[in-house]
């Protein structure tokens, strides 16, 4: 690996959050916005997936199955059905319908207000939805968090699932449902 010449730049210098008011004026000139999302901007938003976010939301399945985040216990093999899904509804809660914890996404979209803009982003919290995005200019690539679908392919459709979801959580006991 060669090192670093006088006009390279070292990677955390590409990693430092954009002042907004220089991203508001780079907004303002251009004629058209992509904004690409991913897990770096929910987090950024608080929705963290480890530290003291998820001790306090799944303290319990820490203790009870050693859980280290939310993604990695997303592949978790749970002993039965009603443990897994006692878990992924708490997560889809958490993620998904429970309030964003700041409001970058608003920020965000102020920015945006009054350009032409498209969203692609890897997220599936929902959360530009949630602060006011049109859903027509967002792209979820992996989906969201708020809709099933056949566990099969048995057809086309997905559902939302909020009320289902609030009942799953709302029903649990000993980490089952």
């Amino acid at each position: 690996m060669s090192s670093p010449t006088k006009t390279s730049r070292p990677t955390a210098s590409y990693w430092a959050p954009m002042p907004e008011p220089r991203l508001a004026e780079a907004i303002a000139r251009a004629e058209a916005v992509v904004v690409g999302a991913g897990a770096g901007l929910s987090a950024a938003a608080g929705l963290t997936y480890d530290g003291e976010r998820f001790h306090r939301l799944f303290g319990d399945f820490i203790a009870a199955y050693g859980l280290t985040d939310m993604y990695s216990s997303g592949f978790f093999q749970f002993p039965s059905p009603e443990v897994r899904w006692a878990y992924w509804s708490r997560h889809i809660m958490a993620n998904r319908y429970d309030p964003l914890p700041t409001d970058l996404y608003d920020r965000l979209l102020g920015l945006l207000d009054g350009r032409e803009f498209t969203v692609i982003t890897t997220n599936v919290d929902h959360a530009f939805i949630r602060a006011g995005f049109d859903p027509d200019q967002v792209f979820a690539v992996q989906g969201n968090y708020g809709r099933w679908q056949c566990s099969v392919p048995c057809r086309q459709e997905t559902w939302d699932n909020e009320s289902a979801v609030r009942q799953l959580v709302a029903e649990q006991r000993e980490l089952k449902i």
